[in-house]
């Protein structure tokens, strides 16, 4: 009997379907096991778990990772235009001590609430789940016990230059951040993303990378399955983008500076040197900075 109009996966597709499980399963385990590691084993300094109290109130997180001179300058940028009831909170994901040692140091001395994540072994997928895991055990063990109003994550490497009023903005949508597009599929970045809480408290939030439809979205990009997917695209405040060079040559990770929302946010791109270059950005990063802060900012620039 012949057989029309049917399609057999050959022996590659077969096995490359097999190792995406392995992998996969490997990926979650491993996740598994370092999200059940509750907040109470480790070192924390100026910080309630209890929920948060008054209204308008925002928890700002920046991921830190091995660089304790940018988050130095990272800190003084978000105390200075982030206003209203901001709680600025560091979680740090550094793989080196030292180097954590001296952001635990930093943060103290201007009592910025300071997390040291326990090992981080997701490092050994790449880079993007280590961040992506690091985010996941702060949603899970510190968002979802403090319930601020609204809630965002920024690099290390990216700072305001504009006075901006987080809570105005997430009252009238409730998500706003840099969004990137893979085929069919979009997420926010993890560079910079905002949520009020109560918009996002009963989906589940994970910002692992995932593979759709051939397409690698990094982290974040679980997102698109459990929130993007499921909202009007209206409910998301897409900032505007744009890059530039700070110095002579035109590659990313060395030479260009990154903008969002009309300029309001400068990012330096690469701030934990996962990406070998022959630069020193510390050495540049406020004269960088100097030369975008916008004079007349007001505390409803951002509305």
């Amino acid at each position: 009997m012949e057989l029309k109009n049917c399609t057999f996966a050959g022996p590659t597709a077969y096995v490359m379907g097999i190792r995406r499980i392995i992998y996969r399963t490997a990926v979650r385990g491993m996740e598994f096991l370092f999200l059940s590691r509750r907040p109470g084993s480790l070192k924390s300094v100026s910080l309630s778990l209890d929920k948060v109290s008054g209204p308008d109130s925002i928890d700002v997180y920046t991921i830190a990772f091995n660089n304790a001179q940018v988050i130095e300058i990272h800190n003084r940028y978000v105390a200075r235009y982030l206003t209203g009831n901001v709680t600025h909170i560091v979680v740090d994901n550094s793989s080196d001590s030292c180097q954590a040692e001296k952001i635990r140091q930093v943060c103290a001395s201007t009592n910025t609430p300071y997390i040291r994540l326990h090992k981080n072994r997701m490092g050994v997928f790449s880079g993007s789940y280590s961040h992506a895991a690091a985010v996941n055990w702060t949603y899970r063990h510190i968002v979802k016990s403090r319930q601020p109003f609204g809630f965002g994550f920024i690099d290390h490497d990216i700072f305001p230059v504009a006075t901006m009023d987080m809570a105005s903005v997430l009252k009238d949508r409730p998500v706003y951040g840099a969004r990137r597009q893979r085929g069919n599929a979009w997420y926010l970045s993890a560079i910079i993303s905002f949520y009020r809480f109560d918009f996002i408290s009963g989906r589940k939030f994970d910002f692992m990378p995932v593979t759709i439809d051939g397409e690698y979205l990094d982290s974040g990009g679980s997102n698109w399955l459990n929130i993007y997917s499921t909202i009007d695209s209206s409910m998301v405040n897409v900032v505007s983008e744009r890059t530039e060079p700070f110095r002579d040559g035109n590659q990313r990770h060395q030479d260009l500076i990154e903008f969002f929302d009309e300029d309001r946010w400068v990012h330096t791109i690469n701030g934990s040197y996962w990406k070998s270059i022959d630069v020193v950005k510390e050495q540049f990063i406020p004269d960088i900075i100097s030369r975008y802060e916008q004079k007349n900012s007001t505390p409803d620039s951002l509305s």
